[in-house]
């Protein structure tokens, strides 16, 4: 029951938005060049990782059975 939602939001998340992302990503290009937006962008996805690894409640969670 939630897997489907969860996978409703991550979808949403990853495709839904990406028409929305790219003008962003293309604008911060156009000020700063390339090489700080993907620094800034690879400082984004490690800090989720972190904050995936570090709050105990997701490193525990379990689907139900």
């Amino acid at each position: 029951m939630y897997l489907g939602r969860v996978s409703a939001v991550a979808s949403l998340r990853s495709l839904g938005l990406a028409p929305l992302r790219f003008p962003v990503t293309g604008a911060a290009i156009g000020l700063w060049g390339t090489g700080p937006v993907f620094v800034a962008s690879a400082a984004v996805c490690a800090l989720v990782g972190a904050y995936g690894l570090l709050v105990p409640a997701l490193r525990r969670a379990e689907l139900p059975t």
